[in-house]
């Protein structure tokens, strides 16, 4: 984690996350995906998905290492289809190929991610746009469902093997991310079509079709408190773990700029994107260092404790820890998004515009286009702290602390092949551009200054 020391209220710090497992010294980190609000499974037709993978010590070590380089006539598969070697293969127009062979590394363990179900697949990854918004909790619907992929309308942008990680065995922190990951039969093939090159010592190297972008927590960016400066920046991996400048698209035959002063090496909060899902690294130690679960619900009940009241209906209302959006509940908050003040469902100035809830504040009389559900953000890890609970994203209502929606609306995500837009770490819903974020307003002062701020401000 970045040391945060000296940065005043309004510069984010570094996520500072949290998990309830209890780690051990064989669990070196957990891989969480973005979307999915504290769900640890999603089901897809008639298949389920995880969406965290703790990633522990194997019993017997399945690292490998570089050790031959083979130039073969492309028609000689016998070192690629030997399952007892990992290879990679690039494959020319010229009907040659270069095979890179691996050894056996005892003191790593490899984990692979991928849309492919196979065995050697650790984690099992399909694009996040499948389960929204019927399969999460997002206020917003604008994703297609998970039956355009049936019919065929639609298919995913996720390799069937995506990436591979490399894990110290005696020291988790050597963390080490690749392009690409092994088949069935222990092999990498590159075709003549895809983006690969020679460099300067002769190694070949390339990219996979959509690419695996990474990125690293930075102080200098962090103490960069630039408005319009984006937070982090995103980089390419290599097959071989080099870092480049993203490509111009996703898919683009040209490659970026080599960047040899970054490395794949996961950082605690590093963040890995497949173009269709992106997931977060948590280290163990950061696991530990990081405020827990029932610190978070603690903060909520101290909120709900307070009793606030709905100034219309004149009734207390109680935040959930998730929305419920088919039952009408009055004592069920709502945020109106242009001024923040949260009120229980009424009808007072409510208009339906293009389907969306909006209208008038009864408080202050200013006008929002939206107004939406309250919710806990309930996935521990994207916390930064376990502070005050007096914000919440534009536009989908996820509740948590000034630092954590601060620190999330400045990290531009890969949006399909070329955009780059901030979203909720909870439900994946694109922010507001403007206003990517709300402060919350509750009305009747049922807490000291040291708690929350309530207002009865018009």
């Amino acid at each position: 984690m970045v040391d945060d020391s000296g940065l005043d209220n309004d510069t984010p710090s570094p996520p500072a996350y949290s998990n309830e497992a209890v780690f051990d010294d064989d669990i070196y980190g957990e891989l969480i995906l973005l979307g999915f609000n504290g769900q640890t499974e999603n089901r897809a037709t008639s298949k389920r998905y995880l969406t965290k993978k703790v990633l522990k010590r194997r019993d017997v070590a399945n690292g490998i290492k570089k050790c031959t380089v083979h130039n073969v006539a492309s028609t000689d598969n016998k070192i690629i289809k030997d399952k007892s070697r990992h290879t990679v293969s690039f494959h020319s127009d010229h009907n040659k190929s270069v095979v890179i062979e691996y050894a056996q590394d005892s003191t790593k363990d490899m984990f692979q991610i991928g849309r492919a179900s196979d065995e050697q697949i650790d984690f099992t990854v399909i694009d996040t746009w499948m389960f929204l918004p019927e399969h999460s909790d997002a206020a917003v619907p604008s994703r297609p469902q998970v039956d355009l992929l049936e019919k065929g309308d639609r298919t995913s942008t996720i390799s069937r093997f995506a990436c591979r990680i490399l894990i110290d065995r005696e020291n988790s922190n050597k963390a080490y991310l690749y392009a690409a990951g092994f088949d069935a039969h222990h092999n990498i093939s590159i075709n003549q079509k895809s983006l690969k090159w020679t460099k300067s010592n002769g190694e070949v190297d390339g990219l996979t079709t959509n690419g695996v972008l990474i990125l690293h927590p930075n102080k200098d960016d962090l103490l960069d408190d630039t408005v319009d400066k984006p937070m982090y920046k995103w980089r390419e991996v290599s097959i071989n773990g080099d870092v480049y400048e993203p490509r111009v698209t996703r898919s683009s035959s040209a490659k970026g700029v080599y960047v040899p002063e970054w490395t794949n090496m996961l950082q605690d909060g590093t963040l890995i994107d497949l173009c269709g899902a992106t997931i977060l690294w948590r280290t163990a130690d950061g696991l530990e260092r990081s405020p827990k679960m029932r610190e978070l619900e603690m903060a909520l009940d101290r909120l709900n404790a307070g009793r606030p009241q709905c100034p219309v209906n004149l009734n207390t209302l109680v935040i959930p820890k998730k929305r419920n959006g088919r039952q009408v509940n009055r004592r069920q908050p709502y945020v109106y998004l242009q001024c923040g003040h949260v009120q229980g469902k009424h009808e007072w100035g409510i208009h339906n515009n293009s389907g969306q809830r909006g209208g008038k504040c009864p408080i202050c009389l200013v006008e929002s286009e939206r107004i939406v559900q309250l919710s806990m953000g309930m996935e521990s890890s994207f916390h930064l702290d376990s502070g005050v609970l007096d914000h919440a994203f534009n536009p989908c209502g996820h509740m948590a602390s000034k630092q954590t929606v601060l620190y999330w609306s400045r990290i531009p995500l890969p949006q399909g092949t070329c955009r780059y837009d901030p979203v909720c770490p909870f439900c994946y819903q694109l922010l507001a551009t403007e206003r990517p974020f709300v402060r919350l307003i509750f009305q009747d002062n049922c807490f000291d200054d040291d708690t929350i701020r309530f207002s009865n401000e018009a």
